[in-house]
């Protein structure tokens, strides 16, 4: 079986024929959606659904429910890691909806069907719109991200995709993104709640040329930069964070209170009291059961606790390194997982996500 080979889920095979020369036909695989159960996925490169019955059966996987043959079958379809590309047909081009991006299905004009067909058998793409190469993640369904929660997890996993119904589970119980492999911290200054507000602007455009940007912002302002920009909820970093889990300690904030305020991360200060060994200990605990990245300037090593184990885990807890702009010279970057806290004129040398 070809690598180049279109599956196409259609309900109307004689109107399918009648839009598609032979030729075209000859490369494609033609199945019901009752069919599909017993069908490979495997050796596919794209998938075109054709087929107006299924409309209900999407809706019903959208949100992650299985529960007859076909919507299990089509679940399968769609929710493996780097499965083939899915199309639906329409006979309108649309933007396609929420719970259709989340299942990674595009929409495609009927008048671009055979093109498609032609691109796909001749890896020369030409049917008007971009072709996407990279490998979806592992699609999780509502059930899924309640037993993370169940498991003290409170972060996707990277690289996952969410249905509908997840992604609003997910909200609801304080989930953030996971961490990627170079995070990029922008600082937010602010003296009040009023100069929050006057930074929407560079905040909304900072954001959507950089998808996985954090923020610091101060503790105290966190809950009003949460109410202001909803939006930016789950990518915040907190300055400061301390070790107690609880207690009286007049302006300090704990692991806790941040994961109560959706941030992702905090800094550990590189200075006494916070680098003493029992305190890095307790905010590695702190920080693993409140599913929080903790960035520090400095190394466990130089802080004398290069051997602490993580709780319950056979891996060495470890904290993100953190680089200021003023550390990284021309054309160079860390390398390994670490964070940098950026300013403009860095800023303006990483490549936008983007493309701007």
């Amino acid at each position: 079986m070809s690598r180049n080979q279109i599956l196409v889920i259609t309900d109307d095979r004689k109107a399918l024929q009648e839009r598609l020369t032979s030729a075209a036909l000859e490369k494609c695989r033609l199945t019901g959606l009752e069919s599909l159960r017993y069908l490979g996925f495997a050796n596919l490169s794209a998938v075109i659904i054709d087929a107006k019955s299924i409309d209900r059966t999407l809706r019903k996987v959208s949100l992650g429910i299985r529960d007859d043959d076909a919507s299990d079958a089509l679940w399968q379809l769609l929710a493996q890691p780097k499965g083939a590309r899915v199309f639906f047909l329409v006979d309108k081009m649309t933007r396609p909806g929420s719970d259709m991006l989340a299942l990674g299905i595009d929409y495609l004009l009927y008048e671009n069907l055979e093109q498609l067909v032609t691109d796909v058998n001749s890896s020369s793409p030409s049917h008007g719109f971009a072709e996407d190469n990279s490998n979806p993640g592992r699609l999780l369904t509502a059930d899924d991200i309640r037993h993370l929660h169940k498991q003290n997890i409170r972060k996707i996993p990277a690289g996952s995709r969410l249905t509908a119904w997840a992604a609003e589970v997910a909200e609801s119980l304080n989930f953030s993104e996971a961490a990627t492999f170079l995070q990029l911290i922008w600082p937010v200054a602010t003296t009040s709640a009023t100069a929050l507000k006057k930074t929407h602007e560079e905040l909304f455009d900072l954001n959507a040329k950089y998808p996985d940007l954090l923020f610091m912002v101060n503790p105290a302002y966190l809950p009003v930069f949460n109410d202001l920009y909803p939006s930016l909820k789950g990518k915040t970093v907190s300055p400061v964070i301390h070790w107690a889990s609880h207690g009286a300690y007049t302006g300090e904030t704990s692991a806790a209170m941040l994961a109560d305020l959706r941030c992702a991360g905090a800094v550990v200060p590189a200075c006494m009291p916070y680098t003493e060994p029992k305190h890095i200990a307790n905010l590695l605990s702190q920080a693993k059961e409140h599913g929080l990245t903790l960035f520090s300037t400095f190394t466990l090593a130089s802080s004398g606790v290069c051997d602490i184990i993580a709780p319950e885990s056979s891996q060495r807890a470890t904290l993100t390194p953190l680089y200021s702009a003023d550390m990284i010279g021309a054309g160079e970057l860390p390398e390994g997982p670490a964070a940098i806290l950026l300013n403009k004129e860095l800023l303006k040398r990483i490549p936008s996500r983007k493309g701007y």
